[in-house]
């Protein structure tokens, strides 16, 4: 039993591969494939916790910059560096220099060591300011992932090699700046930083202190920005406008967890929320793939152990027994992801169970062949 259990498992996992190889490589299953890429149960689950959560971040302050223009942009950075914030992030790039007096402000408080401007990193170039726009410190891109087949912006990376260069990203740049040497070397963080890291959603926009560069300017006193981090950025006209997709994402707190839907959270709250990550130390650790195959593989050889002996000892109830036996097991997989996902752990269970239920069914297709397989050689089996 126990050898064709491992037969069985085998041949079940090849066949997954070759129809993951069809079903991903083929253009007729994109949109599905897509689709299945965007959606995780773990949505569900985030979007509810959330949904709890009332506390608002005290380190990270978000000004909207609508459409205003460069010479307002200039005004509102006057006035906030006035206040002595820790850093301040400039989520917008100045392609083109117009050579007028606006411009000349504009930059005067850009180049300031206390600013870190941002750029756009693609596969074929650096879209970034306009030279005469100087920084003191190096920019940060501001893309969240690389993979133009992923809708849902759920990782991010940290720092990328292009152009014969290392870049680091907008978030850990500001946060690396926010944060004394001593307790950036205490966490860590140079290696927590290494390669993609699962984002730990603090909230959407309700959960930062934001107000638009008018809000700001008609205070009296600003003094709430000194020592913090300030963000400027596109935050909708008018502020968070559910209908103004400009620089808007994906994320797992949308409402609407699968179907059709319009992008929730706009990328300089993503931003804030990578950086309130980074400072709290709040880092997920999500289960390596490596481990995730060896799962697969314990459980898609369980289940055909298991099934095939069931095979044997029941006769007209086994296929009802055996989609009871593994709607538990799926439930009780996702019951356990989700509460390794509340410790801050990511499993990714999806696969595993798809898998596992595949193998167990693939368990009729083996009876067949081992029966022709007897046909032409002694093949000794406990299915005979």
């Amino acid at each position: 039993m126990i050898r064709d259990g491992l037969f069985s498992t085998l041949l079940s996992l090849f066949c997954c591969y070759l129809l993951s190889l069809l079903f991903f490589n083929t253009s007729f299953f994109n949109p599905l494939s897509k689709a299945l890429h965007d959606f995780s149960f773990l949505d569900v689950y985030y979007a509810e916790r959330l949904n709890e959560n009332s506390k608002i971040n005290q380190d990270i302050i978000l000004i909207n910059v609508e459409h205003k223009s460069r010479y307002e942009l200039g005004l509102v950075l006057q006035r906030l560096l006035k206040a002595n914030p820790k850093v301040i992030g400039f989520d917008v790039i100045l392609k083109e220099f117009n050579k007028t007096v606006e411009d000349t402000l504009l930059a005067k408080q850009l180049n300031n060591r206390k600013v870190i401007g941002s750029t756009i990193i693609t596969q074929e170039q650096e879209v970034s300011n306009h030279p005469f726009f100087r920084f003191v410190n190096p920019p940060g891109f501001v893309n969240f992932n690389f993979d133009g087949g992923i809708a849902v912006i759920r990782e991010f990376e940290s720092n990328i090699q292009k152009f014969k260069n290392t870049h680091q990203s907008f978030a850990s740049a500001i946060a690396r700046r926010y944060l004394s040497d001593k307790k950036w070397k205490k966490q860590n963080l140079n290696q927590k930083l290494q390669g993609s890291n699962v984002i730990n959603y603090q909230g959407n926009l309700t959960s930062f202190f934001h107000f638009t560069t008018d809000d700001l300017m008609d205070l009296e006193d600003i003094s709430f920005v000194t020592d913090k981090i300030v963000l400027l950025g596109y935050l909708g006209t008018p502020t968070n406008n559910a209908h103004d997709v400009e620089d808007k994402h994906f994320t797992p707190l949308n409402k609407i967890t699968a179907g059709k839907s319009i992008p929730d959270m706009y990328g300089l709250v993503i931003h804030a929320n990578i950086i309130a990550m980074i400072l709290n130390n709040g880092f997920m650790y999500e289960v390596p793939r490596i481990w995730l195959l060896i799962l697969t593989f314990i459980f898609s050889f369980l289940a055909s152990i298991y099934f095939i002996w069931l095979s044997k000892r029941l006769k007209i109830s086994y296929r009802t027994v055996r989609k009871a036996v593994l709607f538990i097991f799926a439930i009780c997989l996702v019951w356990l992801t989700l509460i390794l996902f509340k410790k801050g752990i990511v499993l990714k269970s999806a696969p595993i169970i798809a898998v596992t239920v595949f193998s167990a069914g693939f368990i009729k297709f083996y009876k067949h062949l081992v029966g022709w397989v007897n046909t032409k050689i002694k093949f000794r089996s406990y299915l005979k």
